[in-house]
This record gives structure tokens, sequence and C-alpha cells, in this order.
């Protein structure tokens, strides 16, 4: 089920060239200044680099989130990302299984009646042509397939 879910989020609910695409890329930039000074501040001479670095680094970053925006499909596996996710954090995959989940439960339960009817006029009809003791067997096992295929369509 995690695998289904995670092909719903990102095939169905999010693209990864269309979040990303959607981020200005002055204002990532901006966000990402000083992150990257912060940790240039740790190289040896970090304090060095950021200063000969900060007039150009809004530069230089606008370009790379740029970059990244048109071949971020090649740089990043969504699907990993969001299984990574799935897994690190328990509640949230329970929490969209059952989301995702409730919405087929809820079409099986509703749609359940009509369909037993249906299946039970033909199961009838099966016994009053053929009352044979393998008959309900055999209409039962169908009745499983069809209710099974429904369910998983």
């Amino acid at each position: 089920m995690a695998s289904r879910l995670v092909h719903i989020v990102t095939e169905r609910l999010l693209t990864v060239k269309e979040a990303f695409g959607r981020m200005e890329p002055d204002e990532l930039a901006s966000l990402l200044i000083p992150i990257v000074e912060e940790e240039l501040r740790n190289e040896p001479y970090g304090d060095v680099w950021v200063r000969i670095l900060h007039p150009f680094l809004p530069r230089i970053l606008t370009h790379v989130v740029g970059q990244l925006q048109m071949d971020i499909e090649d740089i990043l596996d969504l699907r990993a990302v969001v299984l990574e996710a799935f897994v690190r954090d328990k509640v949230v995959l329970v929490d969209l299984f059952q989301k995702v989940g409730r919405v087929e439960l809820d079409f099986l339960v509703e749609s359940g009646l009509g369909f037993g009817f249906l299946l039970g006029l033909v199961q009838m009809v099966a016994w009053i042509v053929t009352p044979k003791p393998w008959t309900l067997p055999v209409a039962g096992a169908v009745v499983g397939y069809v209710t099974n295929w429904i369910a998983s369509e």
C-alpha cells in the first residue's frame, strides 16, 4: 500500500517539476544565502570565503536554482523522498492510508447492496438452471473475484 500511496502522491498530487517550478529563483536564493554562508564558515578560512563570495552569492545561487528547476527530475528522485518520508514518519503514512482508503471503502459500502443484489440474481439463476452442489461454491468464487476486481478498479 505504501508504494501505491507514493504513486498517488508523486503522479497525481505533486510533480517535482511543477512544485519546484513554482518557486522564484531569486526568493529561493535569498533563503539559501544564510545557509550557504553558515556552511562556508565551518570550512577552513570560512570567514574569508564568506566576505569574498557575499557580493556574488545571490547571482550564483539564483543561477544554480534556475538550472535546478530545469533539471530537477534528473537530480531529485521524488518517489524515493516520499517513500523515505513515509518510512520515517509512520503517522503520516497511516493518516494518508486512512484518508485514501476511506474513499475506496465508502464506495464499496455504498455500492455493495447493488452489486450484491445483481450478483445474487445471477447466482439464483445459475442454481435454478443447474441445481448441482458445485454451483454455489463456483458462484461464490466468481462473486469474490468480481467484487475484488471492482474494488481494485
